[in-house]
């Protein structure tokens, strides 16, 4: 594994397309390996435990930053806003084991009800909202790699976006590929629950402000792709990546996407029935 001399961070919240969007970088073999270090739930797997051994991510950072990085040096990693947050809280000392299963849960529980964004915002403002957490994590990543860079992967439709997380949530499957043709998607006895898409939508929402924010403070001026241009025009959204981070791929072919959609007709008539509520509801 070769130290990395440069380095980026795709971030992103659930449901982007980041999948799509990592594998395309990864595939290019310039690009490093932008793969989900810090998800809490990862750091027991098998893959996680062969970079760490008996390291945590603080005390193993070095480990990961080589394992994330290709050949010519470069260090990738994908961070959604609750992964930078856990970093955070190991290097300040306040993350215990039922935080692994309860960040969502957390969350979720202080929402009550179908509310607007705002409200949203001013419940959830005060308890997360603090970046030093945040900004511990990037300082860890700079005491390592000064020259890193940030790609912020968003997606227009967040109501869509919503709805594919509720579907994924309920399913347990937050990929698909040519290996997983989804026959578990269409046998799955679906049932639409408001209020926690509409919850769901709420929490994206708010964490794409906290990461606004967070790149802000930083004075971080972020590289942004967004999902349905991605997916409209996969190859030179793909290219417009590389180029900002300044590596040349030449006339080399971008890889083809592995995954597949996901969203269906079902998807579609749900988002019909949500933005419906909305309208009659005042939002």
């Amino acid at each position: 594994m070769k130290d990395p001399s440069r380095g980026y961070l795709l971030c992103c919240i659930e449901r982007t397309g980041s999948n799509l969007l990592a594998e395309a970088l990864a595939g290019t073999g310039i690009a490093g390996r932008p793969l989900e270090y810090f998800n809490p739930v990862e750091q027991n797997q098998p893959w996680m435990r062969s970079i760490l051994g008996d390291s945590g991510l603080v005390n193993g950072i070095l480990k990961v930053l080589r394992a994330g990085t290709t050949a010519n040096g470069v260090f990738a990693a994908k961070c959604h806003w609750s992964h930078l947050r856990h970093l955070g809280m190991l290097i300040r000392r306040e993350w215990s084991e039922s935080e692994r299963t309860a960040m969502y849960s957390t969350v979720r529980s202080q929402l009550p009800g179908l509310i607007s964004e705002q409200a949203a915002y001013v419940i959830l403002s005060p308890r997360f909202s603090h970046l030093s957490g945040h900004l511990e994590a990037y300082k860890l990543f700079e005491s390592h790699l000064p020259d890193i860079d940030i790609v912020w992967l968003k997606r227009r439709n967040m109501i869509a976006r919503a709805i594919s997380h509720f579907r994924a949530k309920q399913t347990g499957i937050w990929y698909k590929d040519s290996s997983n043709t989804g026959k578990q998607l269409r046998e799955h006895a679906y049932e639409f629950d408001l209020e926690e898409i509409h919850a769901l939508y709420l929490i994206g929402c708010f964490q794409e402000e906290m990461w606004r924010q967070f790149f802000h403070v930083r004075g971080l001026s972020p590289h942004v792709v967004i999902y349905e241009d991605l997916v409209a025009r996969y190859e030179p959204t793909v290219r417009g990546v590389l180029d900002f981070l300044q590596l040349e791929i030449g006339q080399s072919a971008i890889p083809q996407p592995i995954g597949m959609k996901q969203a269906d007709a079902l998807s579609d008539e749900w988002e019909q029935r949500y933005r419906q509520w909305r309208i009659e509801a005042g939002l």
